[in-house]
């Protein structure tokens, strides 16, 4: 196994902290929170990128077994004596519960890591412990299709046993549209960058849970939940499922969040989660709150942002914590109301940029990160799931925070556009003629 060292920390014993997969760019904000700590920060991670630079040493796992990854960390461990494990990439939960529990560090069960990754076992999980769910069934071929579609009916949700982010997830309304889709969605899903390999390629079919949804944010220590935040998310279309955006504190009425809190609680004990973050997707139907799915980790995006500037909590700080053994900070109430929307491409084509940096100068905004950059590719599902940048506000009212809302993103949409790829050598004509 490769290893990359840079010079030792000199701090007089500091936690010495341990990434499980560095995740994209976007989770920049989760090493500078270690670092804010004091922690010594070591990584391991596929390859080397980004984040490499905020560690002391840097182990790349690339080509390598699984049990060669953890005899490494292993030996690092026994170098070092690292405090903790932690992940804020979704895809890796397992792997953090596999070396956390080897290390004898706080962590998850492997049970349990697996019962928040694959949605298979999540709704198995839950079932047995009595919770509500709707109607599902494990999908590895064209004949366990056709008996899925006869347990959830229609309209259901086809999704992969080990998605992440909405991606591959889609709405099904016959058999023979679920067929459709199927097929296609077998022809292009894949398991994300990952160090734990996965199984296969199979599905989920469950039954449509109707109305709205949000998301709950929080951590787990020694089996006792914490909950920061109830996050209201804008309506999805329900082709793709894809993210528009959030809102927080909730609006919904004090009674009806109670009850979202009391289950994800029930769910988190239900999966067997013991020590990480909590990321979970709640719908509320008709007849009550009901689990979409609870992730052992932080929730991703602009809910980092937006829990800390509404609830004071850095949520990346807590996931540390618990990682570390340390004690959590308490929930505290809201102060104001924090507002998100996320730029999602209508159409596959080119990236343009212009002009963007004024709202950088803009009162009460909380962040407006660009995901793409001049001439990048987005696609859109089922070819990709691209965004092209997210961006929050925060105001001392709900009606405050919208109106801020709208105008900043009229000021970003007017300098960030999306051309179709055919239309570049148009652009260039016209260039060249003016």
């Amino acid at each position: 196994m490769r290893i990359h060292q840079s010079p030792a920390a000199t701090a007089d014993r500091p936690p010495r902290l341990l990434f499980v997969h560095s995740g994209s760019i976007k989770k920049r904000l989760t090493f500078e929170a270690a670092a804010r700590m004091g922690a010594r920060i070591f990584l391991l991670n596929p390859v080397p990128n980004w984040a490499s630079e905020y560690a002391e040493r840097a182990l790349y796992t690339k080509g390598q077994s699984l049990a060669r990854t953890v005899a490494a960390v292993q030996e690092l461990h026994d170098e070092v004596h690292l405090d903790g494990v932690v992940t804020f990439w979704e895809e890796d939960v397992p792997t953090t519960a596999l070396l956390s529990r080897r290390l004898h560090l706080p962590g998850n069960r492997l049970t349990a890591a697996f019962n928040a990754r694959s949605k298979f076992r999540m709704r198995l999980a839950l079932q047995r412990a009595g919770l509500p769910v709707p109607p599902f069934s494990l999908v590895d071929g064209p004949e366990s299709l056709r008996q899925a579609a006869a347990v959830s009916g229609f309209p259901a949700v086809l999704k992969p046993e080990w998605g992440s982010d909405s991606e591959w997830v889609a709405r099904v309304d016959s058999f023979e549209h679920a067929s459709e889709v199927y097929g296609e969605l077998r022809r292009r899903v894949r398991v994300q960058d990952c160090i734990y390999p996965y199984r296969g390629r199979r599905f989920v079919m469950e039954g449509l849970l109707a109305g709205p949804e949000v998301s709950v944010e929080g951590v787990v220590q020694q089996g006792n939940v914490t909950i920061y935040a109830v996050i209201d998310k804008a309506e999805m279309d329900e082709d793709n499922f894809i993210e528009r955006g959030e809102r927080t504190p909730s609006r919904l009425p004090a009674g009806v969040q109670a009850a979202i809190r009391q289950m994800v609680v029930d769910g988190v004990k239900a999966l067997g989660l013991t020590n990480s973050g909590i990321h979970a997707e709640v719908k509320v139907t008709a007849e009550g709150p009901r689990i979409v799915e609870i992730g052992a980790r932080m929730g991703g995006d602009c809910i980092h942002a937006l829990v800390r500037r509404v609830y004071g909590t850095d949520l990346a700080e807590e996931n540390i914590r618990v990682a570390l053994g340390r004690s959590v900070s308490a929930a505290q109430p809201p102060c104001g109301c924090a507002l998100s929307t996320t730029l999602v491409p209508e159409r596959p084509g080119r990236v343009y940029v212009e002009n963007c940096l004024p709202l950088s100068r803009s009162p009460h905004l909380i962040e407006v990160v660009l995901t793409k950059k001049t001439g990048d590719v987005v696609a859109v599902p089922p070819d990709g799931y691209d965004n092209l940048a997210w961006i929050s506000v925060w105001g001392r009212t709900h009606a405050e925070a919208q109106r801020r809302l709208e105008q900043h993103i009229a000021r970003l949409g007017s300098g960030l556009r999306v051309e179709p790829l055919g239309a570049d050598a148009a652009n260039r004509s016209a260039a060249a003629v003016a």
